[in-house]
């Protein structure tokens, strides 16, 4: 009789080489080290994945959709979408900034794999920031229209926030020690929300005392 397939094998391949990739990078990392690590042989590992390469490109398509998940629970409630952007944008911060293995793929990306996949790499990129700046984009739309934000061109906005956190996380990914100082998630969404923030919204996510002082462009002025 044919053994009953394992339901959590997949799962427990990914974390195991998310661990892997994590740990020795691209090439440091072996099918045989990461079938060890979930428990199972390496034919049990070619059940589900063809190779290496795919199962990395499995490992961050994981990733990314538990960011997606995780992001998608910061919706506007009755606080309005000033309130859901720093929460959106705070949330994407902390994401890469608590989650470790997240944080050490992205570093395989950025230095290892910079110039392999190519191609592929750019288009899942391409495709993951048309999202982020589609969801902060609808975001800003939903302030205008709940009084909660002043947004003069909700598309040039949102690429200009969704900026300012991949060189948030870039400056981080290079140099943690550096910038960590200044990496709190919930500070660092105030701040970008506050520009757009009016009324009680703005109140809600008050930066420090001063803040205003450098409040440069301000949509409407002040």
């Amino acid at each position: 009789m044919a053994r009953p397939a394992d339901p959590t094998l997949r799962d427990r391949l990914i974390e195991a080489a998310t661990a892997e990739f994590a740990a020795g990078g691209y090439s440091g990392s072996t099918l045989d080290a990461i079938a060890e690590r979930a428990g199972v042989t390496k034919g049990g590992l070619y059940f589900h994945f063809a190779g290496k390469e795919e199962l990395f490109f499995a490992v961050l398509d994981h990733w990314r959709e538990h960011r997606r998940r995780q992001l998608q629970l910061h919706e506007p409630t009755s606080a309005g979408a000033a309130s859901a952007l720093r929460a959106f944008l705070s949330g994407s911060l902390a994401f890469h900034l608590r989650e470790p293995a997240a944080t050490h793929l992205l570093r395989v990306l950025s230095t290892e794999l910079r110039g392999r996949f190519t191609a592929r790499l750019r288009e899942d990129d391409r495709q993951e920031q048309r999202w982020f700046r589609a969801q902060v984009r609808e975001l800003l739309e939903l302030g205008g229209r709940d009084g909660t934000m002043a947004v003069r061109d909700p598309a040039l906005e949102a690429f200009l926030l969704c900026s300012a956190v991949i060189g948030v996380l870039s400056q981080w990914h290079s140099a943690p020690t550096d910038v960590e100082m200044h990496c709190d998630e919930g500070l660092l969404a105030r701040q970008l929300v506050s520009r757009y923030a009016i009324g009680a919204a703005r109140d809600g996510g008050a930066a420090p005392p001063g803040a205003d002082e450098f409040d440069f462009g301000r949509p409407g002025g002040r």
